[in-house]
């Protein structure tokens, strides 16, 4: 496929009325206004759009609009980069959170020990071979050496994903170094275990470990990938800022289409799903040069 080539249309029968090579951006405003309102009325007869809808929302989609909701409304225009904290620990280990979750380290010479006190964490360990990471989550514990796995308490349960290496998952216990056993379940590299009240009583069976598909753990790890909030935001903003941290470079290759407003929230890896709905709403086309940079415009 030539690399030069325009991306496909996407919808060839609603093709937006470019004012001109020249146009204004009141021009741009203009002819966007009036296809967004042709569009809702499709919408509106389109029911099963939902459906498409909702898969795309998956994929990580932005809203796209050309202004305030209303005439003379006063939008507060914000462009944000939203990513998990990070922490580095004093052993070299990473801990990525995932929204307003919240750990305690208790690190000592025999074990490095990690409470989530509420939340979602990714674990990318150091190897200490003389010393285990064991984390903490509610009555569950997961220890591990050296390898990555994330860990979510829940109110029901304890769910913990394995991205590289091994884990043990037991119950928790007083004790900072448990005595080595036989623990609930071990848990590699591409497999999950959910841990539920019931799993703890004695004599219970082990709960079940399941393989986990790429698809699936791209979707259960979706939050630590940064992603782009937008909100009445200038395109040229939004260019601006996932030039600045997303995966492609975009070029505007004009000013007035700068204007276009946009709201909604895209992942930083996902320029695909902006460059669709920016053309699939707008007929904005998008040409891939050779170095990899897209330019944007209108025909």
């Amino acid at each position: 496929m030539d690399d030069d080539a325009p991306t496909p249309p996407l919808t060839p029968d609603h093709a937006l009325d470019w004012p001109g090579r020249t146009a204004t951006a009141e021009a741009v405003i203009a002819a966007v206004n009036c296809r967004v309102q042709h569009r809702r009325r499709l919408r509106r007869r389109a029911t099963a759009l939902v459906a498409s809808l909702a898969l795309v929302v998956l994929a990580g989609v932005i809203w796209l609009r050309p202004g305030p909701a209303s005439p003379g409304a006063a939008a507060v225009a914000t462009a944000t980069l939203a990513q998990p904290s990070r922490q580095l620990l004093a052993d070299g280990s990473q801990v990525e959170l995932n929204g307003d979750s919240q750990v305690r380290v208790e690190f000592s010479p025999a074990v490095r020990r990690v409470v989530i006190v509420r939340g979602e964490a990714h674990f990318e360990l150091a190897h200490d071979a003389a010393r285990p990471f064991v984390v903490v989550a509610g009555a569950v514990s997961v220890r591990a050496v050296g390898t990555a796995f994330a860990v979510r308490l829940a109110a029901g349960a304890v769910n913990v994903v394995v991205t590289d290496g091994r884990v043990a998952v037991d119950r928790a216990t007083v004790d900072p170094v448990p005595a080595p056993r036989q623990p609930l379940a071990f848990v590699s590299k591409g497999a999950r275990v959910e841990v539920g009240p019931g799993d703890l009583a004695p004599n219970a069976a082990a709960p079940a470990v399941l393989p986990v598909s790429a698809a699936e753990l791209a979707e259960r790890l979706a939050w630590r990938v940064p992603r782009f909030e937008f909100n009445d935001t200038p395109l040229r903003d939004a260019v601006a800022l996932f030039n600045r941290h997303g995966s492609v470079h975009l070029t505007l290759a004009a000013p007035a289409l700068g204007e276009l407003r946009v709201s909604g929230v895209v992942r930083a890896d996902n320029a695909t799903a902006l460059l669709q709905l920016l053309q699939a709403d707008y007929s904005v086309q998008a040409l891939r040069r050779a170095d990899g940079e897209w330019i944007l415009s209108l025909p």
